[in-house]
């Protein structure tokens, strides 16, 4: 039996909900083979999972520079910002996603629900958004 390498690894400890030793194995495969792009995917899922956004926003942003057509990692990048608390960024990867498949619906909502949201702060009064 051929050994499980340490993307897949990680890939199985995150599915079963082991964010740690997920990370772990996830950065380890990231420092074997830095053109992965599932590796830097999956970690920059199990980090969204721990609340630990801005890690999270860098590992999507590597796995969309190594494939930059998939629309589910924009929109999980876009997730991650909106986390962060920066959501004109949030927007911005929601866009992307839309731009590679205008029928990807997760992107298509977070779009809608965000825009709302966006409008409804600038139109508070007294608090003044810078463009």
């Amino acid at each position: 039996m051929r050994p499980i390498d340490g993307c897949q690894a990680g890939i199985e400890a995150f599915k079963s909900g082991n964010y740690d030793d997920a990370i772990y194995k996830l950065e380890m495969a990231t420092l074997d083979n830095p053109r992965d792009f599932r590796a830097f995917a999956f970690l920059g899922a199990a980090y969204a999972q721990q609340g630990r956004y801005s890690a999270a926003v860098g590992s999507f942003k590597h796995a969309a520079g190594l494939e930059p057509g998939v629309a589910k990692v924009h929109y999980n990048l876009g997730q991650a910002y909106e986390a962060a608390g920066v959501p004109r960024e949030a927007w911005f990867e929601y866009k992307n996603a839309l731009e590679i498949d205008p029928y990807y619906q997760p992107a298509r909502a977070a779009v809608t629900l965000l825009g709302a949201k966006m409008m409804a702060i600038r139109q508070r009064p007294g608090l003044e958004v810078r463009s």
